[in-house]
């Protein structure tokens, strides 16, 4: 049961990991916006919080595997013949159940929490830290949720030809800086530009 359910909950972590990595701190690392090191301290961070959800799921597959797997090679017909009483069989497993109740209850009142607070802190520096360093030159920066960035030159801190685009959602029109962006051509060079 024990090994069940080590392989469980580290199945149902990686699979819950992912879908986090993947939407938010692949694509700093991607876009090379942050180091490796901050992307394994927020996996490090995720692991407590993803275990809100893996500890409970992975305890009832490991327990449906087990108990599915003694009645498919008929172990319970030849432990009751045997004259053990169902009760001494389920009880290291009901003791078990209420040590991962009473872990699941310390991981969902206090790791949990405090690990997702600090994660998202480490995400919000991450994202300060991308504001502060040199913002590139003729690229679109679609890191920050609902606009869009465009800078033409970047001479050392000194910004030319900076556009910040709100895009149009179903619900609103196109804010001014949309439609002005909207009809800017970036091939198209001002009399005064070199």
């Amino acid at each position: 049961m024990l090994l069940s359910l080590l392989m469980t909950l580290a199945v149902f972590t990686f699979v819950l990991l992912l879908g986090n990595v993947l939407k938010e701190i692949l694509t700093l690392l991607i876009n090379g916006q942050t180091r490796l090191g901050l992307v394994l301290e927020a996996i490090g961070l995720l692991i407590p919080f993803v275990w809100v959800f893996a500890l409970p799921m992975g305890f009832l597959t490991a327990t449906l595997l087990v108990f599915g797997r003694f009645s498919a090679d008929q172990e319970l017909t030849a432990v009751r013949a045997s004259g053990i009483s169902l009760l001494s069989l389920i009880s290291p497993i009901l003791l078990l159940s209420l040590l991962c109740c009473v872990l699941s209850a310390c991981i969902n009142m206090d790791l949990g929490p405090r690990s997702r607070v600090a994660y998202k802190n480490l995400i919000f520096r991450a994202r300060a830290e991308v504001v502060n360093m040199e913002i590139p030159e003729d690229r679109f920066i679609s890191d920050f949720p609902g606009y869009i960035f465009f800078t033409e030159k970047n001479h050392g801190g000194n910004l030319e030809n900076v556009i910040i685009i709100k895009p149009a959602t179903a619900l609103t029109r196109p804010s001014r800086f949309a439609r002005r962006a909207a009809k800017w051509n970036p091939t198209r060079r001002t009399s005064g530009s070199t």
